[in-house]
């Protein structure tokens, strides 16, 4: 039986294609390098996280990619999508386009698959990518990335009593 929602968190711990991949491992106003936009990073950008631990045989409510950056008001505000280790899923925009002054903005949330099916093992290895071309014109930098992964934790095989009775001494018993 399900438990309350739970949920394992991490900062980007690796990438590729990022020029200084402590920028954006942690919430220090220290801006990536290269930025994103024409003339800058023209692959996508992909980030794993670690340290996720979601619980084997946990089902997966929904993922969450906080982002904390800033851009030029000509920027397009670039998409998201993930990879469950066999597909990608569509672009998702995120809650609020960047500014030229620090802003956090959500991709996804605590009941969005990305149109993806996951296990404890695909949300504890995914990898999230950054779709620079959804760049139209302007800079955008991402000081960090923060993954939330809700889950219900599965509660194992039920007890079944065929016959005989349970004798409780001390304790308690919750259901």
């Amino acid at each position: 039986m399900p438990t309350a929602t739970s949920v394992a968190t991490s900062t980007n711990a690796q990438g590729t294609d990022i020029g200084a991949i402590s920028a954006w491992a942690s919430s220090d106003n220290t801006r990536n390098n290269p930025f994103m936009g024409p003339g800058g990073a023209t692959d996508d950008v992909e980030l794993g996280f670690g340290n996720l631990n979601v619980p084997a045989g946990s089902t997966i409510t929904g993922i969450e990619i906080t982002v904390e950056g800033q851009g030029n008001n000509f920027a397009a505000t670039p998409e998201i999508f993930l990879n469950n280790g066999s597909s990608n899923s569509s672009n998702i925009a995120p809650s609020a386009a960047f500014n030229k002054s620090d802003a956090t903005v959500t991709y996804g949330d605590s009941t969005e698959l990305w149109g993806l099916s996951w296990t404890a093992s695909s949300a504890n290895s995914l990898l999230a990518k950054i779709d620079v071309s959804t760049i139209a014109s302007g800079r955008v930098y991402f000081d960090h990335l923060f993954i939330t992964v809700y889950y219900e934790e599965g509660g194992g095989d039920p007890i079944e009593l065929l016959q005989g009775k349970i004798e409780l001494l001390q304790g308690k018993i919750f259901i």
